[in-house]
This record gives structure tokens, sequence and C-alpha cells, in this order.
């Protein structure tokens, strides 16, 4: 046997683990042209089996965006219960900045909650596509190998060593297998669009969460205070002057200065 027919051998022996192991024997007797395009037909299932095992990790991947969303969606609704206690302690401050503050803050975790829940919708329908497009793979495995065992099947018969074997069984399974694959794709279809529908619903209430963010940044200033009236002087009109009652010194005392309060932003 020479160095090709042996290597032909090899290859038929390895692709015949990827089918049902029919017609092996019949296939190892074709002539070599015949045998190499059944060792090119089994390529496709290798191309399939791949596809199939990278199903799987965009799978494990999507489930692991779905954990991160949810703690985003923790997180989110923590800061929100934050922003409202914050906002009820404002209240009883009486103090009209740091509630407007407050009110922005509470306004802007409002809508980060609402794209975090946008944010596990999304990864929720990701999860559904990644599965169909496992059950899609796992399809095309099938379709691939009914390919090849029936194009085993017309290599035999075409050589007159398919005895009476009926190839309709061969037919339908192929035919079976396709219909399958079709209705796999048809679902990840349908999957991805509502997909695609519900990452642009995630967007938009992102970018609209970014620009409320932006908007709470520019703080209106605080209204100027009011007129106070002047004091008098008190050495016009006390008949006993204090120590500091005199000309260069304040009109009012420190003790006596009106407070600030305005308390400054959280």
């Amino acid at each position: 046997m020479s160095l090709r027919q042996s290597l032909l051998a090899l290859a038929l022996a390895a692709a015949g683990c990827a089918t049902s192991g029919v017609f092996d024997k019949e296939v190892a007797r074709l002539p070599v042209a015949e045998r190499t395009q059944i060792i090119t037909a089994h390529k496709s299932i290798d191309v399939a089996q791949s596809n199939l095992e990278a199903a799987k990790v965009a799978r494990d991947e999507a489930k692991q965006f779905r954990k991160i969303a949810l703690s985003d969606l923790d997180a989110a609704k923590s800061r929100l219960e934050s922003a409202r206690s914050s906002v009820d302690l404002t209240k009883s401050a009486r103090d009209d900045r740091t509630l407007l503050e407050a009110s922005r803050n509470e306004d802007r975790a409002r809508d980060n909650v609402i794209a975090a829940r946008a944010k596990v919708d999304y990864a929720d329908r990701l999860i559904d596509v990644r599965e169909a497009k496992v059950t899609e793979a796992e399809a095309n495995v099938n379709a691939a190998k009914a390919d090849v065992e029936l194009t085993k099947l017309q290599m035999v018969q075409r050589n007159g060593m398919a005895g009476d074997v009926d190839a309709r069984s061969f037919e339908a399974r192929r035919q079976d297998a396709q219909e399958r694959l079709a209705e796999a794709r048809a679902r990840v279809a349908q999957l991805e669009g509502e997909a695609a529908q519900l990452k642009t619903a995630w967007d938009d209430r992102r970018h609209e969460s970014n620009r409320t963010a932006s908007r709470g940044e520019m703080i209106a200033p605080p209204p100027p205070p009011a007129e106070v009236p002047m004091p008098r002087m008190k050495w016009h009109d006390s008949p006993r002057g204090d120590v500091n009652d005199t000309p260069s010194a304040p009109e009012t005392k420190q003790s006596q200065q009106p407070q600030d309060n305005i308390a400054p932003p959280p």
C-alpha cells in the first residue's frame, strides 16, 4: 500500500468515528478519488462540531453577562433607596439647595434602575438566543452526518457494493435533519430580532440615564441672601458703652452675626 493510500485509510478510520460507521468496509474498497471525496465531505462534520463547541462557550458567556446585569440592578436599587432616604432627611432640614440636589440624585438613581432592568431583560433574551444557537449547531452536526452517510451510500451504490440497501431511509433521515435545522435557524432568527429590540431599549435607557446625570451636574446657584437693615450705632443711644463699641469695631458682634444655614452638598 502506498503512503497516500495509507493516509487515506487512516483519515477514513478517523472520519468514521464521526458517523454511524455504515458502509465503512465498502468505502475502504472504493477508488482513491471517491474516498477522497468522502474525506472532504467529513470536513463539514468537523466544522459543525467546532461551531457547536463555540456556541456552548458563547452560551456560558451570556450566562455570565446576566449575572453581571443582576448585580448591577441590585446596586442600582440600593443607590435608589439611599437617594430616597437622603431626600427624606433633607426635607426636615428645610434647605432648598440641598433638597434640590437630593431630588436630582433620586432622579438619576431611578433612571439607573430603569436602565439596569432593561439590561437584565436583554441579558435574559440573550441567553435564549445562545441556547437556540446551541440547538441550531447540534442540528447542523446531525445534518452534516446525514449528508455524509448519504454520500457514502451513493458512492458505494455507484460501485455496485451496496447490495439491496434501500436508500430511501437515508434520504428520509437527511430530509428530517434538514427540516430540524431549518426550524432551529428560524427560531434563532426570531429570538435575535427580539434581543435586538431589547438591546436598543437598554441603550436608550442607558443614554437617557447619562443625559440625566449630565444635567444633574449643573446645579443652580443659591438665591442671594435677603437684605438685612443696618444695625443702629450703639455709641449714639447707649448710656454706657461696651469695650467694643467704637467706630472702628464691627457694628454687630460675632455672636450676633446671622448664621449661614446653607449646608454643603452631600
